[in-house]
Formats: C-alpha cells, structure tokens, sequence
C-alpha cells in the first residue's frame, strides 16, 4: 500500500505531469487513490491469468477488453469504451489559462504540501496494534514535532536537534498520555484519528497550527470529553467563534486560551457561552473590554435610519434609491496579495456612491469606522482604513481635475471636507448630550 500513489501517477503518466502546476486544482483523498490502485491490480492479474503458461510465464492479451467482464455500450465508461479521457478534454480546455506565476507555483507547492500531510497523518492500524492508543499517539506527535508527557514522569519528550527521541519500541502496560504539546506544528484535522482511546489526556496545545480550524474543534470536543482540562488554541486563526462551540461537551476543561483569535468580538461572545455551559471554566486572552466597544459602536451605527443587518449579521447602508452598501460583517474584504504578501488590487467591493446628503454619508462613515468610504475607493489594505485611503482620494481627485471630471462631493480629501466634518461633530455632540439627559432620567428615577 506504501507505493500505490506513485503506481496511479505512473498509469496516469500519458497524461498527468507529477511536477506539473496545471492540474494542482484536483483533490484525492488516499481512500480513492487506494481503491483505483486495487482496481488497477486487479486488471493486471486477470492480464497475468488470460493465458498462464507452466513456466509461470504469462501471454498477455493484445487488448485490455479481452480480459474484463463484457458490458453493453450504454453501461461502459470512456476507459472501456476506448474514448478520450474526460480529464484529457478538460485539461487541454484550460491549457489557454496557464499561470506560472511565482505566485502560483507557491499555492501550488502549498497545496501539493497540503495533499500530503493529509496522507502522511491518517491512521494505521498496525502501529495501534502494537504500541497501543497512548504509546502510538505519542509516537506520531513526537516524529511530527511536538512535545509529549506521561501521567507520573515529569519530563518531557521530544525530539533533538538530530531527529532522535526515545521511547519505548513496544506496548508498556500502564503508560498513559497525559500531555500533548503540539504547537507551531501542521496538525490537522486528518491526524486527530491518531489519539482516539486516550483516557488519561488532560493538556492538548495546539498553538499556532495554521490548519487548525473549527472541524478540528468538533473532534476535540467529542474525543476528550472526559478528561481533557487544559486547551491551548492562541493564533490559530481559521478557528472562528462557531467552532468554539463545539467545546461545550468538555465538561472537565478548567483552562481555555484564545490568544490572537479572529473576530474578536464574536470570540468573546462563544466564550461567555462556553462560561456558562462548563463550570469552573478560565478563559485566557479574550479583551472584553475591546469587544465590548466594538458592540457599542456597531450599536451606534444600527440605531442610525438608514443602517440595517441581515440574517447573517452583515450590515448594510441604504440610500435614497434603495441600494445596499456592505459596512461590516463576514465578508472577506482582505484583497488579493502579491509574493510579499503585498496587495496588489484596490478592493473586491467597489460600487457607485450612494445618493444622499454629504453630512449624512460623512456621518454613517464615522459611524462604520470609515469602512463605508473605504469601500468604495478601494483601501490597498484590509486593515487600515484612514491614511490608505485619503492618499487614493488625494490621487483619484487630482487625475480626475486633470482630465476633466467632475468629482463627487463625497470623494474630496479630507483637507476639502472640513465644513461637513465641523457639521457632523455638532450631531454627535447633540446626540452626547441627548444620551447623558437620557440617563441622568433613568438615574434620578
């Protein structure tokens, strides 16, 4: 079974280049290579015993079809029929779309990268068989990089700097996992078959592993049940606050820490739901004080008319004509990156100025942040919304007086919006003052 996948790349070799970047797109799990490895060798030995010799020698048939159970031509597929892979079309279509950008060789390293850690990290029975769950677990963590511990021994156990560790080459009754320090390593979701049985594990780190995500969660959540009490998930960042969730049946977990978690406001969210739904329960690394402000201000943005939110919890702004302007929610506004992980286009979201009053536009504006401006000049980051794009409005208005056109109130730089942000100032200093009469009653009350 070691060399099947190098058989199918052999059989497919006509056609499939092994090092080749414009076939990356297709996924196989190693079940479905298995399986047409067997169905390859199956063919073969019925190839060997068309017509056996006494020698052991073998005359093989001069066509594949000879030796297969015959079907009618409805039922037969392209390989039995002897049509043109379906594959070989598809791919001599796209043959006009080939990228081989550095960029692109990069994913495609990354992916091929990605196929093979999925293989490397199944389950194999044998080392079950003969180390047993705490020993063979602790076996596959240490050769991948990470740190182990033993329930009553104090040290623990990793590799040097040479790639040697020690331990013991057969099961040892009474030896039980009770630590795995698995980060800044490539777990993934694939390896968690590897650490089914274990009783005794109370500490699972799994800091900075870049695959980690909220599948991953799920399988934590139903295989440690019943002993794990300490989880480390700090930087993992396709961990989202849905995944947190699936903790909820850890009943004994005592310590939690989210370090570096995105969405910061919807991650203290699920942990005050994970609070509540396991006793006794620290969360570390959660700024409640950061989340809370983000909730108010997204407070302050709904209570304005012309704000809204979706059944996915996007808001949106409308205008006088009743389009919508995405201001904040889950869609990924991170714009597509060179080599040096630098943009290299000004935004996926870009629509025409919404028609209302200059005051109002610059007032939701502040209201979301100044995403609602950015989003339609086009920020060359996701990440910073002021400076980024004042200097594009600053150039757009220059080239557009350069040719000509007329530029849109709403677009001028800051330095040219002055009279519209002194008016905008004096509605959130009435709405101040609003506010704190307001509660001032409920107090006196």
């Amino acid at each position: 079974m070691n060399n099947f996948i190098n058989s199918i790349k052999v059989s497919t070799s006509l056609y499939t280049s092994k090092n080749s970047i414009h076939f990356w797109k297709r996924f196989k799990r190693w079940q479905d290579l298995e399986r047409d490895y067997l169905k390859e060798r199956k063919i073969e030995d019925k190839k060997k015993n068309f017509i056996k010799l006494d020698d052991g020698l073998y005359i093989s048939p001069e066509k594949e079809s000879d030796v297969m159970p015959k079907k009618n031509v409805e039922d037969m597929t392209r390989r039995e029929s002897g049509a043109v892979p379906i594959e070989l079309i598809a791919k001599h279509t796209q043959m006009r779309y080939l990228d081989h950008s550095i960029d692109n060789i990069k994913r495609f390293k990354a992916y091929q990268h990605f196929q093979h850690l999925q293989y490397d990290q199944r389950f194999i029975p044998e080392r079950l068989l003969f180390l047993g769950p705490d020993l063979a677990a602790a076996y596959f963590i240490v050769h991948r990089g990470g740190t182990i511990k033993f329930v009553g021994d104090n040290a623990w156990i990793r590799k040097d700097k040479k790639g040697r560790y020690s331990l013991p080459p057969r099961r040892v009754p009474g030896l039980y996992l009770e630590a795995i320090d698995a980060s800044n390593t490539e777990l993934m979701f694939e390896g968690f078959d590897n650490f089914y049985d274990l009783k005794n594990l109370r500490l699972l780190s799994l800091a900075n592993c870049k695959y980690a995500d909220d599948w991953t969660l799920s399988r934590v959540g139903s295989m440690f049940s019943e002993s794990l009490e300490m989880l480390d998930l700090s930087y993992c960042k396709k961990i989202s606050p849905k995944g947190l969730m699936g903790l909820r049946s850890l009943k004994k977990l005592k310590y939690l820490r989210v370090n570096g978690l995105n969405d910061p406001q919807g991650i203290a969210k699920a942990t005050l739901f994970l609070e509540e739904a396991i006793p006794n329960l620290i969360v570390i690394g959660v700024d409640y004080e950061g989340a809370l402000e983000g909730f108010q201000k997204d407070a302050l943005l709904l209570e304005h008319e012309r704000a809204s939110m979706d059944a996915k919890g996007n808001i949106h702004i409308e205008d006088d004509n009743g389009n919508l302007y995405y201001v904040k929610g889950c869609v990924n506004e991170r714009p597509t990156v060179d080599d040096n992980d630098l943009p290299i286009i000004t935004s996926t979201i870009r629509v025409d100025v919404p028609k209302m009053s200059d005051v109002e536009f610059e007032e939701l504006d502040r209201l979301s942040q100044g995403k609602l401006r950015h989003l339609l000049v086009g920020s060359p980051s996701a990440y910073s919304w002021s400076e980024a794009t004042e200097t594009i409005l600053a150039f757009e208005e220059k080239y557009k007086l350069k040719r000509g056109e007329i530029v849109d109130p709403k677009l001028l730089p800051l330095k040219k919006r002055e009279d519209v942000i002194r008016e905008v100032e004096k509605l959130e200093k009435a709405r101040l003052e609003k506010q704190e009469i307001n509660v001032k009653q409920i107090n006196s009350s």
